[in-house]
């Protein structure tokens, strides 16, 4: 027994479903019929029974007079559903054409104002290269009389250009003298250099020695002050020492001349009480006579 494919057990499914429920077959409705899950097989057998269904109500071949008439509409009802559906495609695809017949027109207005464009571009550009030819050609007949005028001056310049080069072989000359004197000082000049150089070097020699001389007596005399410096300090410190020895001498002085003074002081003032006293004594004395003097008159 020759094993079905999925292909055709599918596609016989569609007809036995269509027959037993009277409604168009799904891929839902057929896979548990062959027991396959094959959605993609399933669709492509589905497509092809309702092709062949479309074709067998069309044409009117190979019906069947007992078949039933739910069936009939059924099918009719395909075919009319597979009709609307061309007619939706052929629809789309005229409104494509009509789109694409507006594209194709847009482009062609659009290239026929190109065209125009360069036309004109073309024509412009055609005058431009006329007026530059012209130009160009009135500037050939210039460059032409110049180029006479530069071959007569050509002449001159060669004229010109020989005595340039006898006075050239002149100044080669003059040159080729002028370095040769040259040398003649360059050897004069290494040989003052050297000298100069050698005459330096013992002035170098000389002024070290007598800086060394002079630092020699400076450090000498350096010494000498170090050690009178040392002197004077310590006579510094001495004479410190007896200003201090005086300042002491000065202070006790200044202490018994202020004691001394105070001394004076009081004695002064004891003197003046003294001669208070006195002239009291005196008055009272005069006093008296005076008494004694009126007593006795």
């Amino acid at each position: 027994m020759i094993k079905k494919g999925t292909y055709t057990r599918a596609f016989e499914a569609c007809g036995e479903f269509f027959a037993e429920t009277g409604q168009m077959p799904t891929i839902e409705a057929i896979k548990p019929i062959i027991g396959v899950n094959s959605p993609s097989i399933i669709s492509s057998a589905i497509k092809d029974w309702k092709m062949a269904l479309s074709t067998t109500v069309r044409d009117g071949d190979g019906i069947d007079p007992g078949v039933p008439k739910a069936l009939l509409d059924a099918a009719a009802a395909v075919w009319g559903k597979a009709l609307e559906e061309a007619k939706l495609v052929i629809k789309d695809k005229q409104d494509g054409l009509q789109a694409q017949q507006t594209a194709l027109a847009a482009k062609e207005t659009a290239l026929t104002d190109e065209t125009s464009r360069v036309q004109q571009l073309v024509s412009v550009t055609e005058q431009r290269f006329g007026e530059e030819i012209s130009y160009l050609k009135k500037e050939m007949n210039r460059l032409a009389s110049e180029a006479t005028a530069a071959k007569a001056e050509a002449g001159g310049f060669r004229a010109r250009a020989t005595a340039l080069e006898k006075d050239n072989a002149v100044l080669a000359e003059e040159i080729r003298q002028e370095k040769e004197k040259f040398q003649r000082l360059e050897i004069q000049y290494d040989r003052e250099h050297a000298w100069a150089l050698k005459r330096i070097e013992e002035e170098k020699d000389s002024h070290r020695q007598k800086t060394q001389h002079e630092m020699n007596r400076l450090q000498s005399e350096t010494a000498r002050s170090k050690q009178a410096a040392e002197m004077a300090q310590a006579k510094m410190e001495q004479l410190s020492k007896q200003v201090n020895e005086c300042r002491n001498v000065t202070s006790q002085l200044e202490s018994n001349l202020a004691r001394e003074m105070l001394r004076v002081a009081e004695l002064t003032l004891d003197k003046a009480n003294l001669q208070s006293e006195l002239n009291t004594k005196n008055e009272k004395i005069r006093s008296l006579l005076a008494k004694k003097t009126k007593t006795s008159t």
